[in-house]
């Protein structure tokens, strides 16, 4: 099988040769590193954020764009479905790798996410859930407004044991159309990435799929975040297939969603402040989907949990 690494540089390529009808620029280093600005002088666009989720997917799946209600208004909405979704989810969506380059100034700081991660993150949870690859070229995205700089690049190149000329970085601020959209194509990872805390089986999951809601650009990066994360904590779905214990599956199935938190039911920017800005002292239950649906393949039964709530997206995203 191909890599995720080698599907996600195809779905990079496609970029780069529509660069400037996505609303994208592209920029290649000395070295021959290749990054792409989504966002930080440019504008990007719906399609873009669409094809740098999918390459955050290490290049599978299907991504297309739907409406949902919310408060009487018809919202764009992105729709994924996965196959393999523990590794293209956990393996390489998951933003998980502290990327640090030390300058001669100060270090440029990011997380990373992407296939990459498959090659040159040092987080343990991919060895615990044995997601590695071998790759002849790596492709990271990272969520930050900070231009990348050549050091940046030949110090990821290095770590995923790729020629400068074989990595390319996908590059998005938080406050933009590509980022709104990379954030919502999260609502499958984050329900996954709860499984995994609570002790479910994710080796299990066959498929799965999710709808969220792509939040409204907001006029700067804090208020983004804001935003973005309202979009999966209370407007996510997500639907896995699997195969367990039904008693396993039973009980635990009501704290895969958001409303299982003590934090629930206010916009993340409030809590966020609430907290003063520390994410650590935010309850970690809450970052989940808005509404589950496990369907156990094993016995045929599915569990459901939780509800989507357009009242408040409503509150954070139109006052």
């Amino acid at each position: 099988m191909r890599s995720f690494n080698d599907r996600s540089a195809d779905v990079v390529a496609s970029m780069i040769d529509e660069a400037e009808l996505l609303g994208l620029a592209v920029h290649r280093f000395g070295c021959g590193a290749t990054w792409v600005d989504a966002g930080i002088a440019v504008e990007g666009s719906l399609e873009a954020g669409r094809l740098f989720a999918q390459a955050c997917l290490g290049g599978v799946g299907e991504l297309s764009f739907w409406k949902v209600d919310l408060e009487e208004a018809r919202w764009p909405a992105l729709a994924v479905t996965l196959p393999q979704p523990v590794k293209a989810c956990i393996g390489c969506q998951y933003a998980g790798w502290e990327v640090k380059v030390k300058g001669e100034e100060k270090t440029w700081r990011a997380m990373g996410s992407g296939p990459a991660r498959l090659l040159g993150s040092s987080e343990p949870i991919l060895d615990r859930l044995g997601l590695r690859e071998k790759a002849s070229r790596a492709v990271i995205a990272l969520e930050t407004r900070k231009k990348p700089t050549e050091a940046v690049a030949l110090a990821l190149a290095e770590r995923c044991s790729v020629g400068p000329e074989d990595l390319f970085l996908l590059v998005a601020p938080t406050a933009s159309v590509v980022g709104s959209v990379q954030i919502s194509a999260r609502m499958v990872e984050t329900g996954i990435h709860k499984m995994i805390e609570l002790g479910l089986p994710v080796d299990a999951i066959v498929t799965a799929s999710g709808t969220c809601p792509v939040a409204p650009v907001a006029g700067d990066d804090l208020t983004a975040m804001g935003r973005t994360n309202d979009a999966v904590l209370y407007g996510g779905t997500a639907w896995y297939a699997l195969r367990g214990e039904d008693e396993t599956i039973g009980a635990v199935a009501e704290q895969l969603v958001s409303a299982c938190s003590t934090d629930y039911g206010r916009p993340f920017l409030e809590i966020f402040e609430e907290y003063d800005r520390d994410f650590y002292k935010i309850d970690p239950m809450l970052f989940s989907p808005a509404e589950v649906f496990v369907n156990n393949l094993a016995s045929g039964r599915t569990f459901h949990a939780g509800k989507t709530r357009g009242d408040l997206l409503a509150r954070s995203w139109f006052l």
